[in-house]
């Protein structure tokens, strides 16, 4: 699970430091994203080597969302590196964790029967939905076809209301509220209804709202079974 975090926070690194165009300020991020990985590896326990895997991944993302016909695949074999994350986590020997001792000492009782590792995990996984999965969601609506990005254009709320929407359903399902995740999906069908119910031509509006709400609540309840 720790694994995995770091895989994700990564990508998030990778996401959020790639808008640059000068050479040196990129070699700088290179830098910096491989150092904050690995030093997070470091305080979850792992050794020097452990953290090259996520930093690895993070790279082929930035990589891959910087040259347009790399995009797909870069966002599949960086899944892949997630998964493979996932599955090797348990068999990776850990020390004790550094931050272990920091976090046991912290007086907090909503995190009573809250592990290390999920705690991480939960707030990188929190971070992860946003930027990356926006991107991914954009991806898919790009490869549907009819055109769909650009009823982005013309539906501008999609942006801000689609991580929003992931953060809030992600929150409530990790806490076991299926009541306020459902109330949400909910609210977000009686909130577009309206402009579903004017699409004209090609139906493309439905569909762009459909295929995007469903690309992105997946993204948000994916790793849900982890917590």
């Amino acid at each position: 699970m720790a694994l995995l975090a770091l895989v994700l926070l990564a990508i998030c690194l990778a996401e959020y430091l790639r808008h640059v165009d000068r050479l040196w300020i990129v070699v700088l991020e290179v830098i910096a994203m491989v150092a904050i990985v690995i030093l997070a590896a470091y305080g979850l326990g792992y050794g020097p080597g452990a953290g090259w895997l996520p930093a690895v991944v993070g790279l082929w993302w930035a990589s891959a969302r910087t040259v347009p016909s790399w995009r797909v695949p870069g966002m599949v074999v960086s899944g892949i590196g997630a998964l493979l994350a996932l599955i090797a986590s348990p068999v990776i020997e850990r020390d004790r964790p550094p931050m272990l001792s920091w976090y046991e000492d912290l007086d907090v009782p909503a995190l009573a029967g809250v592990s290390l590792d999920e705690l991480v995990l939960a707030v990188i996984t929190a971070v992860a939905i946003i930027g990356p999965a926006n991107a991914v969601v954009r991806e898919v609506l790009d490869h549907v076809g009819r055109g769909l990005l650009a009823e982005e254009r013309r539906l501008k709320g999609g942006r801000v209301i689609g991580p929003l929407e992931r953060v809030l359903v992600f929150g409530f399902a990790v806490g076991g509220n299926y009541g306020g995740v459902a109330a949400i999906l909910a609210a977000k069908g009686i909130l577009r209804f309206p402009e579903i119910s004017k699409d004209e031509g090609d139906g493309s509006r439905a569909e762009y709202v459909l295929v995007g709400s469903f690309v992105s609540w997946f993204l948000a309840l994916v790793l849900v079974p982890l917590f």
